[in-house]
Parts: C-alpha cells; structure tokens; sequence
C-alpha cells in the first residue's frame, strides 16, 4: 500500500514537472519581455475606460 502512494506521488511530480518545463519553454519561444508596472496600470485604464489601447 505505501509502495502505491509514493509511485502517485512520483507520477504527479513528474506530471507536474512537465508541465513546467513546456510553460518555460513556450514562454522562452515567444521571448517575451515581462510588463512594467507601468504596461499593466495603462492596460487596467484603458479596460476600464472601455478603450481598446491595451490591445497593443
């Protein structure tokens, strides 16, 4: 029975880890610079106001 929780454990580990690495690797592949905090206060305004400037 022990046997049979650590190999789920295991699997889900490995699932887990995965999952990351494809994420990682999808977002190294659009090289994508992350927002300022400046990008996400206009796009936020600008959803707000009803303007389509966070469409950029």
């Amino acid at each position: 029975m022990r046997k049979d929780c650590s190999m789920i454990s295991y699997v889900i580990l490995g699932i887990t880890f995965l999952i990351v690495v494809i994420q990682i690797s999808i977002y190294a592949a659009r090289q994508r610079k992350p927002l300022t905090r400046d990008d996400i206060n206009d796009r936020l305004l600008a959803a707000l106001n009803g303007g389509d400037k966070g469409r950029e």
